[in-house]
């Protein structure tokens, strides 16, 4: 895996989490409401795992957030976070 995407998977992750604690959801729960698995939002959370679309629309739903903007925020982290890994 190159490190730009794990960056972005950082920085969807980071997106994620602050959406969910905004909405003072467990990630237990954000996950029943978005039909997958705890560990799997936790793997999201962390940068580990890649989201498909289909859990992305889900998550964004159970979030009551539209997806274009939920990728737009993870784009804006991921442009700080590159701009620091190369500074």
């Amino acid at each position: 895996m190159r490190g730009g995407d794990k960056t972005l998977m950082e920085a969807f992750g980071q997106e994620l989490s602050s959406l969910r604690k905004a909405a003072r959801l467990s990630q237990e729960e954000l996950a029943y409401r978005a039909k997958v698995n705890r560990t799997y939002v936790a793997k999201l959370e962390l940068g580990e795992n890649q989201p498909t679309l289909t859990s992305m629309q889900n998550l964004a739903g159970a979030l009551g957030k539209p997806l274009p903007e939920m990728i737009a925020n993870a784009l804006e982290r991921y442009d700080a976070l590159t701009e620091i890994e190369q500074a």
